[in-house]
């Protein structure tokens, strides 16, 4: 009994409180390793660079280690250093995981990072738009100090701009993810996008080939409606309930769920909207009729059933009111 508490003793002794201490335990623990009888020998010069620089990493100032990255991102490309875009595209991929914590992702504003981030829209590198992209997603999800930052240095603007005009689908893709982080809930955001006809963008985002880019700007639409029921009024005005039915009736897919969670949040306490969709030449009723049909019984589109017989129900509870009346 006691030979094992002693035993349980010395070995919780050992045990490092800090990094100095945990490198020597690491050092220790190698060489018994290298060694299994027990004579402990000497780590190599080689092998404790290397834990030494690892170490250092796991211990090293966040805040230091983006403002190196500034400092990488922000040299002039060079045709002769093919290593360089490799370096950079690191650079940003090391700084989302620093920014999903807030406090952090604050810091990346003082140290001058939203001005270099903008400059990487520009780059010509596909997947270092997109990070840069991505990155500027993470910055100011549910973070009020960061998503003010992004709109005083106007990069709302910029990246509907990205949108609707780059070459990559990715990028456009990760584009339509950094809007939505930055408008939802938040409405000096929803304004600019407001102003600077954010909805035609993503209008013409569901009208393109990239699956993901549709249903993200699908989703974009439910989420912004939910959020302030006074632009549903304005997707009346800009013809968005007739390009939504339009997908409708176009080859049955995967998007459709998402399209009809969009019109089914346009329509939903909107008289305006329910004779929008009610227009004879929509024919929405009778497709509703056959999507409920064709989807019954298949489990892997249920919620858009249930969404297809709600957007039903509205319609003609809207018709019942209307003879009524």
């Amino acid at each position: 009994m006691s030979a094992s508490g002693g035993g349980d003793d010395q070995r919780e002794s050992r045990i490092p409180s800090n990094m100095k201490g945990l490198m020597q335990f690491c050092i220790e623990q190698g060489s018994a390793c290298d060694n299994p009888d027990g004579v402990i020998s000497e780590m190599s010069a080689e092998r404790r660079e290397w834990l030494e620089s690892a170490l250092n990493d796991m211990t090293s100032n966040p805040v230091n280690r983006m403002k190196e990255g500034l400092g990488k991102l922000n040299q002039p490309d060079n045709e002769d250093d093919e290593n360089l875009t490799d370096e950079k595209i690191s650079v940003l991929e090391e700084m989302m995981e620093w920014c999903e914590n807030i406090d952090l992702a604050i810091d990346f504003h003082k140290i001058g990072g939203y001005e270099v981030l903008k400059k990487q829209f520009d780059h010509s590198e596909p997947e270092i738009r997109w990070n840069a992209l991505e990155l500027l997603g993470i910055l100011v999800q549910n973070n009020p100090y960061c998503q003010d930052a992004a709109l005083k240095h106007e990069l709302l603007p910029l990246v509907l701009h990205m949108v609707d005009n780059d070459s990559n689908a990715t990028v456009r893709t990760k584009a339509l993810f950094a809007i939505s982080c930055l408008c939802r809930d938040v409405p000096d955001a929803q304004k600019v996008f407001v102003d600077n006809d954010g909805f035609s963008v993503v209008m013409r985002a569901m009208q393109s080939d990239v699956e993901k880019l549709k249903i993200k700007a699908a989703f974009m639409l439910s989420s912004l409606c939910n959020d302030k029921p006074e632009f549903k009024d304005i997707m009346c005005d800009i013809g968005m309930i007739d390009q939504l039915v339009g997908h409708l009736q176009e080859e049955h897919s995967s998007f459709h769920e998402h399209i009809m969670s969009a019109l089914l949040t346009i329509v939903r306490d909107n008289p305006r909207a329910c004779t929008e969709c009610q227009r004879h030449e929509l024919n929405l009723l009778s497709t509703l009729n056959d999507r409920v049909d064709l989807l019954k019984g298949k489990e892997e589109f249920q919620e858009e059933r249930e969404y297809a017989t709600e957007l039903l129900r509205l319609l003609q509870d809207q018709d019942i009111s209307d003879v009524a009346r």
